[in-house]
């Protein structure tokens, strides 16, 4: 069974997995910023093996950006990136979120695709470490509103 553990800034745990994936196999060089330490930061473990990470950064009262999405290499392919994003959604809305960006790879869309994602703001293409990546977004609907 899948458990999050979260914390406010990267615990040891999500700063190993952000750099096994992103440093490791990607290439990335500056991957810690100034929005770590105040961001909501979620690992999952697999019993007691850290599998995934990501994080929750704070926007507005009523927007939250998900970012640093990583799936360890041995658990890719089997959901554990929907299961993370789904977490992060949950605990956005949380906080008061009605709606997430994510700044994703281009590469990676299809996969925010899937969870519900949809184009925000222009559709330009910007680089992180000249890596294309593209803003996407995803609304937070209240089961209280009319027609939910």
């Amino acid at each position: 069974m899948v458990k999050p553990v979260f914390s406010i800034g990267p615990s040891k745990e999500a700063k190993m997995i952000r750099e096994e994936v992103f440093c490791a196999e990607q290439g990335y060089v500056h991957e810690f910023d100034e929005l770590d330490p105040t961001s909501v930061s979620l690992v999952l473990f697999l019993e007691d093996t850290p599998i995934a990470t990501g994080r929750l950064t704070k926007i507005d009262p009523a927007t939250y950006q998900l970012g640093r999405i990583c799936v360890r290499k041995p658990y890719r392919g089997k959901k554990v990136g929907s299961y993370l994003v789904e977490f992060l959604c949950a605990k956005a809305k949380e906080l008061g979120a009605i709606r997430v960006i994510a700044h994703s790879q281009l590469d990676k869309q299809a996969f925010y695709r899937k969870l519900g994602f949809y184009d925000f703001g222009e559709g330009a293409i910007d680089y992180d470490e000249g890596v294309p990546h593209l803003y996407l977004a995803r609304d937070l609907p209240s089961k209280w509103r009319k027609g939910r």
